[in-house]
């Protein structure tokens, strides 16, 4: 359990009234104390088993209890971590913090606008010029990012072409305040896996988009190229603001536009 999901169970427990302590997502004795005595008051939400389950199984089976006890699926209450309750973990991070579940958000259509005119990739070498000519230049980023390759090594900007330089500034900004620092290391957005590469897209013989300087990868080891919805970290919904901003200025998530490399997105149209 990461620090996000003890501090719903610590208001899970704190609504139970068996917590009184901080909301520090640290899960310390008090925490489990308050665990111990959710699971003695609500016997009857809980199998016979709980008994016999360790300290931290306890507690993630309290997390789904109080999920299902506000309509958050969470399967069954097992106190195995599986990706039901990484979902549901979510759902509640959300809940506590805004007072509202997230938005249905796979019954949404994704925003299919241009209004800063991204060319088709046909067009690209038209908008853009040729490959690996890009005229790059710096757009700072208002958190720090790490090389997903290589957490030790950070950096405070992208390099970009300079077409995509204002948009890409305005969705960083319009993200930043959204989820803020902390939330954004959570959600694993910290993790940058390059936007200019002289590269040809894998798997195909044509330019990436990188070659351009016009497309940027988020955390790729959760994200991977084949991946669809039912695997890719990005498509979760907690990430659904995070795909608002890139949308509304134009940007393509060929995760939500095609369901595969959902670490990828573009200014450009496929």
């Amino acid at each position: 359990m990461n620090k996000t999901a003890v501090k719903s169970l610590q208001r899970i427990l704190r609504d139970a009234g068996t917590y009184s302590g901080k909301i520090d997502g640290l899960r310390g004795p008090l925490t489990n104390k308050a665990v111990n005595g959710m699971i003695e008051a609500r016997r009857d939400g809980f199998p016979d088993a709980v008994e016999g389950w360790s300290a931290r199984r306890r507690a993630v089976a309290c997390l789904q209890r109080g999920a299902l006890d506000r309509d958050i699926e969470a399967g069954p209450v097992d106190g195995l971590w599986g990706p039901q309750t990484d979902f549901a973990a979510d759902s509640l991070a959300t809940l506590f913090e805004t007072g509202e579940p997230p938005p249905a958000w796979r019954d949404e259509p994704v925003v299919d606008v241009n209004p800063n005119g991204w060319p088709r990739e046909a067009a690209l070498i038209e908008a853009f010029g040729s490959p690996c000519e890009a005229n790059l230049v710096r757009v700072p980023c208002p958190w720090t990012l790490s090389l997903a390759w290589d957490l030790r090594t950070t950096c405070d900007h992208i390099g970009c072409h300079e077409r995509v330089a204002e948009s890409l500034r305005r969705v960083l900004e319009r993200v930043y305040a959204h989820y803020g620092e902390e939330r954004l290391r959570e959600l694993r957005l910290n993790r940058y896996g390059g936007c200019y590469n002289c590269r040809r897209k894998r798997g195909g013989s044509s330019w990436s988009t990188h070659a351009w300087g016009v497309a940027i990868d988020w955390d790729p080891d959760q994200n991977k190229l084949r991946w669809g919805r039912d695997r890719a970290r990005l498509a979760r919904p907690e990430y659904d603001p995070w795909w608002r901003f890139w949308e509304e200025e134009g940007w393509v998530s060929l995760g939500r536009a095609r369901n595969f490399d959902w670490m990828h997105v573009q200014a450009a149209k496929p």
